[in-house]
Formats: structure tokens, C-alpha cells, sequence
């Protein structure tokens, strides 16, 4: 794909920004602890530069000075930025931190450091330095949900690509590297990094689990009474049944905002949440912040239960006006051994139908130590039959 040049700031950033985390990632473990940085001059605008390392010889190599910063003022060295006629990355300028992103995309992403000189001034260094070896998909998983709102994200995919001198193909709901690493899309937007455990696996593992449990909430408390306290992380379910509960997310209007993200809220039992989807390339659960219609349309409470094993949910409105999802657990709230009844109202629950109905019921029947004596689904998975003790449960929908 061939790429433009960058007629703003902001795209010359874009063009490196997958690149700078890849770089940067590789140099962080290569290089392990730093217990210092020394400069030498060697000219007006070239160094030696030296990195000192806990464990190790020092990392020695060369660097160019490309700018001077004094107080809040950067002068470029660069002519770099008047080749491609970026105004920003000309002259004198007002600090940013957005410069050094920028100057980094114009050599080759390479690590940046300042060093600061004994006339007050400061240079702004970028060091040779050449990993070769990326781990595509994981800094992918990592890097994407670095990438503004704002930014083009196929602009920094075909960059990326150009980076490692890989090909690239966009398709409508996927974006291919050569190197087989694959982003599915989701409205046009990166959803998964396909090799690892898809969501829609995990919500088929999930569904028919997390449906009997909620029958059992209903049960319970048909109004849904939940009362939490954030101070302790408890509920208090039907004013009698004193629940642990781990704080999921806030809704905030049309925003749904992990409570791992959340330093005023105590959410540290949902990390794993986070870790799981960083493992499995699932971009929703990575991302502090998503809409409130994408965790309703991919069902990532019922993601969240198969992943923290807690499986009775709950919505609190909060005095400021938001509503705290919270997973409850409580021995009233775990299912007893099942029943013919219990498992043929389970089945008669709603199925997402882009979900994998055999892998929901198997997973189900896994999940639940029973044994169906044998299932049927047809391949559009609205038909379910299945046999419980010699008993036929049949489910249209």
C-alpha cells in the first residue's frame, strides 16, 4: 500500500507510533535495568552515548543531536521536517512532548533521550540502535490501544507494515500482514488480533453458565434489590444476603469504563480481566474506555464472568448518577446440582445467533458436570435437542 507523505503533525506521529512501541520494547529488553546514561561530544552534534546496565556490559553507540531545548523553547537542528514541509518540526518552537514522537518517525523510529549540558541547555539526541527481531502480534495487542480516537488507523497499520517491510492487505473485516498476523475488524475498527481465544468463544463458553445463574438471581430477588458499599466491596442482595462484589464498570451515559482503570474505585479483582485480554488480543477488554452499545453487543459481562469465574451480575445506580456493573458472589447465589428443569429452562434462554451453539451447550454441560446423551444442532443454531437422564429437552428459537 503506498503511503502519502504526511502533511501534518499529527500524521507524521501516526506514522510511527506502532513502530516507536515496537523499537522501544525491544530496546527495554534488551537492554534490562538502566542504572544510568552518559554523553560524550564528539562534535557540535554528535555524541558517543553509553548505557549503563544493572546486569551486563554498558550498551555503547553513537548518536546526532537533532534539537536544543532551552526552557520552553525547542530549536531544531533536523532539516528533516523541512524536507517533508511540516511547520512544526521547523525553526524555533514551543516545547511539546508531541515533537519527539514526530522527529523519532523521521529516523526510522529509533530511540530518543535528552541530555541536558552544563550551560543550562538541553539536547534532544536520537542514538543508533537496530533491533531486528519484533514479536508482530504482541506488539500489535499492545500498541493499538495506543492509537488516539483521532488517528487514522489504517494509515498506522500501512506504516507499521512499511516499518518491518511487510505486505499488507485491508480487507472488510480484516487487516493481513504478510507474516500471517491478522486484525479482525469490528465497524471498521480493530477488535481482535486473531492466534489466541476469540470473544466469541468465550461468550459461547459463558452463555448458557451465566444464563442459570441470573434465573437464580431473579429468583432470589425479583426487583433486583443490590445495595453496595465501594468502601468494603459488599452487596447487600434482598436486604438479608451479604455478597462479596467486585466492582466491573461504570456507566457513565453512553460510556462504559472498566473499573481497572478506576483509581477511585477498587477494581483491583478485575486485572485479570485486562491480562486475559492482552493474552488473547481482545481489544475491548484492553481499552479503559469503550460505548456502552459495544460492551452490550459483545456481551462482555458474560466475557468477564468466564474470565474472573464469577457468575451472578448486577446494575447499581450510584448517588452521582451513574450505574456500577458488579459481579456478586455468595453461596445463595451458587446453583445447586442441577435438574431437569433447571437445565430445560437454562436452554430456553436467548442465544446470541452469531454464537457457536454447540460449543455453548458443550461448554454448558462441562461446566455444569452433566452429561447430555446426545445433542443435535442445526446449522443456522436455533434448533437444540439434547437428552438429561434418559429425559428430551428440545429448544426452538
Amino acid at each position: 500500500m503506498d503511503i502519502p507523505l504526511p502533511d501534518s503533525l499529527s500524521e507524521v506521529i501516526t506514522d510511527g507510533i506502532l513502530g516507536q512501541f515496537s523499537v522501544d520494547q525491544v530496546f527495554a529488553a534488551e537492554l534490562g535495568k538502566v542504572t544510568g546514561v552518559e554523553f560524550n561530544f564528539t562534535s557540535a552534534t554528535e555524541l558517543e552515548v553509553r548505557i549503563n546496565r544493572a546486569h551486563g556490559a554498558p550498551f555503547e553507540t553513537t548518536g546526532d543531536v537533532v534539537a536544543w531545548i532551552t526552557g520552553e523553547k525547542l530549536e531544531w537542528v533536523s532539516e528533516r521536517g523541512a524536507e517533508i514541509k511540516i511547520p512544526e518540526l521547523q525553526g524555533t518552537q514551543p516545547l511539546d512532548d508531541d515533537l519527539i514522537p514526530a522527529i523519532r518517525t523521521l529516523y526510522r523510529n529509533l530511540p530518543a533521550f535528552i541530555a541536558p549540558l552544563r550551560d543550562g541547555r538541553k539536547a534532544l539526541v536520537i542514538i543508533e540502535c537496530e533491533p531486528t527481531t519484533f514479536d508482530v502480534r504482541r506488539c500489535l495487542i499492545e500498541g493499538l490501544p495506543r492509537l488516539k480516537p483521532s488517528m487514522d488507523q489504517r494509515r498506522a497499520l500501512a506504516s507499521y507494515a512499511a516499518f518491518l517491510n511487510l505486505g499488507i492487505r485491508f480487507d472488510t473485516n480484516r487487516i493481513a500482514f504478510s507474516d500471517g498476523t491478522s486484525v479482525l475488524l469490528r465497524n471498521g475498527r480493530p477488535c481482535e488480533i486473531a492466534g489466541g481465544l476469540g470473544l466469541r468463544d468465550v461468550r459461547a463458553d459463558s452463555a448458557f453458565m451465566s444464563a442459570e445463574h441470573q434465573l437464580l438471581f431473579d429468583a432470589i430477588t425479583p426487583s433486583h434489590d443490590v445495595t453496595f458499599d465501594p468502601a468494603t466491596n459488599t452487596a447487600v442482595v434482598a436486604k438479608e444476603h451479604h455478597a462479596k462484589a467486585i466492582p466491573l464498570a461504570v456507566i457513565d451515559g453512553s460510556r462504559w469504563v472498566w473499573s481497572w482503570s478506576l483509581q477511585e474505585l477498587n477494581g483491583h479483582a478485575t486485572d485479570g480481566l485486562a491480562r486475559f485480554g492482552f493474552d488473547n488480543g481482545l481489544f475491548p477488554l484492553t481499552i479503559a474506555e469503550i460505548t456502552v452499545a459495544d460492551a452490550k453487543d459483545l456481551n462482555l459481562i458474560d466475557v468477564a464472568k468466564q474470565v474472573l469465574h464469577v457468575w451472578t451480575h448486577a446494575f447499581v445506580q450510584q448517588d452521582d448518577g451513574t450505574t456500577v456493573v458488579l459481579l456478586l458472589d455468595h453461596p445463595r447465589l451458587h446453583l445447586p446440582p442441577a435438574t431437569y428443569a433447571a437445565i430445560e429452562a437454562t436452554l430456553y434462554q436467548p442465544l446470541s445467533p452469531d454464537l457457536d451453539a454447540r460449543r455453548a451447550v458443550a461448554s454448558y454441560a462441562a461446566q455444569r458436570n452433566v452429561e447430555f446423551d446426545g445433542y443435535a444442532i442445526t446449522v443456522d443454531n436455533q434448533h437444540v435437542n439434547v437428552e438429561f437422564n434418559g429425559e428430551k429437552i428440545s429448544r426452538v428459537s
